[in-house]
């Protein structure tokens, strides 16, 4: 069954706006067929007005990447089933109303669709930075067209689409982001808050988290907590055979990890806090994908005994990336065993990562936008970090967008 990749956009800008971008993303990576692979941070932008008509209340907008075999015309419906759940009500003759909820179907692969009921790419992409920023962010190497041509130029042939770097426009990031726009005369704050004892910072292989992990507990003067995936016997096999390889692989990591979580159990008399590069439960992404059958039945029993003994950290932050960054990055600390990595299975565990974080709800977490972040060379990266993670910790799911 072939997929094509498509961008959504969703917008809202009545009732609990991020709640309702929130579950309109839960029903679309619910629905048969689709398969969600990323999604952006939250975005704040004015409302499209016509003259005269009055003011209204700013967009929460994002942008979500899925890959699906439904059509283009199939995915249309279905986006307006789920804008009719959130309670929309399209209107003949009022357009530019406020809505609860607004998804528009960006691309669709490398369609071209212009007809009463559908046009792809969407027109919006020349000119709406609503659009253009969170696609650039899930989806920095997509061509977007060049905001100086006319609608109907962009729409009349695909030679106008040019490389762009996307800057930042003026519309506002939600949440997260607002809080952190004008941090750059605030001191470096030098201890955690008290509720915070066990960081840990997570992410594909090659986002940073072990750079971030290191440097965040020398910061803190925390205990440092690392992966110990270079004691694991069968790793460099696996990578050469991955199906020969994969239990004895995974079962090794498990219980390393397990042994190491309950040493983390443990008072430390010298250390207030402790920062790993890895969560326990993430052992199963991996599980899920290099296991099947009976294999993958031994594995989950094994993993269903230890894991309620584990201790619980009081903030996730979760190191986002294209997979082509990760890819990069891999490929420049240049580890031996890992010269047989492809794009395909670094993807496949990119698109695993996403899905799990997206629903995480066991307690706070915290997603960064690391595609352009490296905390090793940029020390004002390591900064917005530290100011991100030391400040307010609201129960549930808060999104870092970093300025580039």
């Amino acid at each position: 069954m072939t997929h094509t990749r498509a961008y959504i956009a969703l917008g809202s800008n009545l009732g609990d706006r991020v709640q309702i971008i929130e579950s309109a993303v839960h029903a679309l990576a619910a629905t048969e067929n689709v398969t969600l692979v990323a999604v952006s941070s939250l975005y704040e932008s004015a409302a499209m007005t016509l003259p005269g008509s009055g003011a209204q209340p700013d967009y929460i907008n994002a942008v979500a990447a899925i890959d699906t075999s439904l059509t283009a015309p199939e995915l249309l419906t279905r986006c307006l089933e789920i804008e009719h759940a959130q309670g929309r009500k399209r209107e003949a003759g009022k357009r530019w109303q406020a809505r609860t909820l607004d998804m528009d179907i960006l691309l669709y692969g490398d369609l071209r669709v212009n007809t009463d009921e559908l046009t792809i790419p969407h027109p919006g992409l020349a000119d709406r930075p609503f659009f253009r920023e969170p696609l650039a962010e899930i989806a920095p190497g997509v061509k977007l067209p060049s905001p100086t041509k006319s609608r109907t130029e962009y729409l009349a042939g695909m030679s106008l689409f040019e490389n762009e770097t996307t800057g930042h426009t003026d519309a506002h990031r939600a949440s997260s982001d607002e809080a952190a726009a004008d941090t750059t005369a605030m001191d470096i704050p030098a201890e955690l808050p008290h509720h915070l004892r066990y960081v840990i910072i997570e992410g594909v292989i090659g986002a940073g988290k072990t750079s971030l992990a290191r440097r965040l507990a020398e910061h803190f003067s925390g205990r440092l907590v690392l992966e110990e995936f270079d004691d694991n016997p069968f790793l460099e096999r696996f990578y050469d055979d991955r199906p020969r390889w994969a239990l004895q692989t995974q079962l090794s990591f498990l219980a390393s990890r397990f042994r190491q979580q309950q040493t983390l159990a443990r008072p430390d008399l010298f250390h207030n806090v402790s920062v790993s590069d890895y969560a326990f439960d993430k052992d199963r992404i991996f599980a899920r994908i290099n296991l099947d059958g009976d294999e993958l039945s031994l594995y989950e029993t094994m993993f269903s005994i230890m894991q309620p003994t584990v201790p619980r950290p009081d903030l996730i932050v979760y190191l986002q990336a294209s997979t082509d960054r990760l890819i990069q990055n891999i490929a420049e600390r240049g580890r031996p065993y890992e010269a047989n990595m492809d794009w395909d299975y670094i993807d496949a565990l990119n698109r695993a990562y996403n899905e799990y974080f997206f629903h995480y709800t066991a307690g706070p977490l915290l997603i960064v936008n690391a595609t352009h972040m490296d905390f090793v060379k940029q020390s004002a990266h390591l900064d917005e970090i530290i100011r991100q993670i030391a400040g307010d910790t609201p129960p549930g799911t808060r999104y870092f967008n970093p300025s580039r």
